[in-house]
């Protein structure tokens, strides 16, 4: 697409009649059969496994039912604490639905990490048990200066804490925080699009433990209990109701050539929800933020089309993959991971991202930025940061020699680092699996997230030139060897 085109795309993904293509909202649906409906245009085939564009990712909105509670007993059947939802005990977002009667068990932080010396499980008997676990990291976790800042991040996460206590068979998760916030903030009555919360349905399946967060004061009585050696069991019931709400990826395939290989395919792909409206009604029109990835996969889609009807195809197919649910969570390329449609084995994903503007850090201290180094736009007119190339450095090298007639200024700087850019889209399902993925942005800056991110900002012949990189790189890995991924 000329830069004409991809002015057009974004300006139509990003205007106010699609409220920011927030899930939950019709203007996410819009977005989704704006999307098929121009890839159809550019005579780009669907690729979805029954035939349309659409690969469903089923979808559940947590929310807090009035029967939540959490109630402790001493070792003869003795209450000694219950607890609603409120300031000493919620169930968190993240919960499973399950009722859970078990032992109480007292485990430290949570964390079974043997590889830095540290296993809070490493002489506990859980199985069946809810575990009682501090929040954050022992201090010699945090300070340690051997583990990576993205790491130490990880390990003090609740996905962390819950995958290391769902390992070791635990029944349940009871956080113990020093900071307890307003119950309306965590489980709002009304939230807005923006603010909704969202899960994938096949994850409540195969979670259904119970995760909640009790206050340090409330629990102190009960710690004291457990670490005195004195038996105690709870009985913890989530509340949780799981409204189903079904979105949808938007999938499109250009075959390849070589018969030998029809059981393999490349992914391009990049997000097409943003943010959607909030509770004051602003909306959060989200070009850059992914407009422009998603006009970029869909130009390189409209690309490789038309050399596939001239009679040249790679030798390996291209998937065109825009995700839905990124901002709740990389949901829908999670999903696709899971389950890749059309069944072939994904060799390598290409993920664009914010590829429309030019960094521009003006203060490290905004939350949003987390301390990257200070830079401003003008210094970042040619420049495309790319991601992954720790873990795959030859995927990565793809994308340099695509861009030798393209010209851009490649960075590969941001794989590490207390920002965590490398797990915040929709690549790092791919990387999670094991499927080498790199990432390409042309980086942050103050419009991100806000209502300010508009069409007008965008530098459209800046677009032009990411999308012919990655049709580019798309068609150079779909033609050689089978990337590789390192792990760290």
């Amino acid at each position: 697409m000329s830069p004409q085109q991809l002015h057009a795309v974004v300006e139509t993904l990003a205007s106010d009649g699609f409220a920011g293509r927030g899930v939950g909202h019709e203007g996410n649906r819009a977005a989704e059969e704006f999307i098929a409906r121009t890839l159809e245009q550019n005579g780009v085939p669907p690729g979805a496994a029954d035939g349309t564009y659409f690969q469903s990712v089923e979808l559940y909105e947590p929310t807090l039912s009035a029967d939540a509670r959490l109630a402790i007993e001493d070792a003869r059947g003795n209450r000694v604490a219950t607890y609603t939802a409120g300031p000493d005990f919620y169930p968190l977002p993240e919960t499973g639905d399950r009722v859970v009667r078990a032992p109480l068990v007292l485990a430290g932080y949570g964390i079974s990490a043997p590889d830095l010396h540290h296993d809070d499980y490493a002489r506990l008997d859980v199985n069946g048990a809810i575990v009682l676990v501090r929040d954050g990291a022992p201090e010699k976790l945090q300070t340690s200066t051997h583990i990576p800042e993205e790491q130490r991040l990880e390990l003090t996460s609740l996905e962390r804490k819950m995958h290391d206590a769902e390992a070791h068979g635990a029944a349940g998760v009871l956080i113990v925080r020093s900071y307890t916030p307003e119950l309306r903030s965590v489980w709002p009555d009304h939230p807005s699009v923006r603010a909704s919360s969202y899960r994938l349905l096949s994850d409540l399946h195969l979670h259904p433990a119970p995760v909640g967060a009790i206050a340090d004061k409330a629990a102190l009585p009960i710690v004291r209990a457990l670490e005195a050696r004195e038996s105690m069991s709870a009985v913890f019931a989530p509340g949780l109701i799981a409204e189903r709400v079904i979105v949808h990826n938007v999938l499109a395939l250009i075959e390849g050539r070589d018969p030998a290989r029809r059981d393999e395919m490349i992914v391009l792909g990049a997000h097409m929800d943003h943010d959607g409206i909030d509770a004051e009604g602003h909306i959060y029109n989200g070009a850059d933020d992914n407009a422009s990835g998603t006009a970029a996969v869909m130009s390189a889609a409209a690309a490789l089309a038309r050399a596939a009807a001239a009679g040249d195809r790679p030798a390996r197919a291209v998937l065109f993959a825009l995700w839905n649910g990124e901002e709740k969570g990389s949901l829908g390329a999670e999903r696709f991971v899971d389950a890749p449609e059309p069944h072939r084995k994904v060799i390598a994903n290409l993920n664009l991202d914010m590829v429309g503007r030019d960094e521009d850090i003006p203060d490290p201290a905004d939350w949003r930025f987390n301390a990257l180094p200070n830079t401003d736009a003008a210094s970042n007119r040619n420049t495309l940061h790319l991601l992954g190339y720790s873990y795959t450095p030859d995927l990565a090298g793809a994308v340099l020699e695509a861009n030798g007639p393209v010209g851009l200024t490649i960075r590969e700087d941001y794989d590490r680092g207390a920002q965590n850019l490398l797990q915040r889209s929709d690549q790092w399902p791919f990387l999670a699996h094991g499927i080498p993925a790199v990432f390409l942005t042309t980086g942050l800056h103050p419009d991100y997230h806000t209502p300010q991110d508009d069409t007008d900002r965008i530098d459209f012949a800046k677009l032009e030139r990411v999308a012919r990189l990655a049709a580019r790189a798309a068609w150079i890995v779909a033609e050689g060897e089978a990337p590789q991924i390192h792990h760290r």
